[in-house]
């Protein structure tokens, strides 16, 4: 893994390491059709405008993506890109040929 594709999974996983930023995450995967700010507030007990920080910081690493009609956006999971980078990571966690000490960053 070169320093390109470290620095991202590190971003990628620093925007999933914030507790109401996971919670959001944790929202979307049930939903099945796209929410907006407002219906995502009760997951974290935050308001409005703290939620759509927290959406824009997901929407930045391709977590989530959105469509906007108007002035409201609505948001869903990025699910193929999600499971493509955890699966990525657990592969290389996994990789028993893996040499110790020895990474390309």
């Amino acid at each position: 893994m070169n320093a390109a594709e470290t620095q991202k999974t590190a971003d990628f996983l620093k925007a999933l390491g914030e507790f109401n930023r996971l919670s959001l995450v944790y929202e979307l995967c049930r939903c099945e059709s796209s929410q907006n700010a407002m219906c995502l507030c009760e997951c974290c007990s935050v308001d409005a405008s703290v939620v759509s920080r927290h959406l824009k910081v997901l929407a930045e690493r391709d977590i989530v993506t959105f469509d906007k009609v108007g002035r409201e956006k609505t948001y869903r999971l990025n699910r193929n890109e999600v499971a493509t980078q955890l699966r990525e990571l657990a592969d290389l966690i996994e990789n028993k040929d893996c040499k110790r000490g020895h990474h390309d960053v």
